[in-house]
C-alpha cells in the first residue's frame, strides 16, 4: 500500500477502526489525515481507554474496511502546531457534527489526547 492510498482510504470514511496491541479489539474512531498525516483524538476519558493503551504500548493497527495496516501510535511532537490544522481537518470532514462536539468538551483537553498513527508500511 502506497501514502496515496491510504490517504484516499482515510478520506472515503467518516468512521475508521483502531486496535491498540495485538490483543485489544477494534474500535470506531474517526482517523483524520492532514498532509499525509494521520490523526486521532481521544473524546471519553478512562484509565482503560484506547489512549492510554497506545501511551503503554504503541503498535496497534488501523482498519478501514477490510484493510489493515500496521502502526505506531506517537503523540506528535509539533502538537501545538499541527491542532489547529487536525481542527479544520475534524470540521471539513464532520461539518454538521463538530460544532455540535465541541460543545461537550473541553477542547484544550482533548487536543492534548491528540496522537498521530504513523503506518509501518514504506511510504512510496
Amino acid at each position: 500500500m502506497t501514502l496515496k492510498e491510504l490517504k484516499k482510504l482515510v478520506n472515503s470514511r467518516w468512521v475508521h477502526q483502531i486496535r491498540a496491541g495485538e490483543r485489544h479489539r477494534f474500535i470506531d474512531i474517526s482517523v483524520i489525515e492532514v498532509s499525509g498525516r494521520f490523526f486521532v483524538r481521544q473524546y471519553k476519558f478512562s484509565k482503560r481507554s484506547w489512549y492510554q493503551a497506545f501511551l503503554e504500548y504503541s503498535e496497534g493497527a488501523l482498519k478501514i474496511g477490510e484493510v489493515e495496516v500496521p502502526v505506531v501510535a506517537v503523540v506528535p511532537s509539533d502538537l501545538s502546531t499541527v491542532n489547529p490544522m487536525i481542527n479544520r481537518q475534524y470540521f471539513k470532514k464532520m461539518w454538521i457534527f463538530y460544532p455540535l462536539m465541541r460543545l461537550t468538551y473541553d477542547r484544550a483537553k482533548h487536543e492534548a489526547s491528540t496522537l498521530e498513527l504513523i503506518p509501518k508500511f514504506s511510504l512510496e
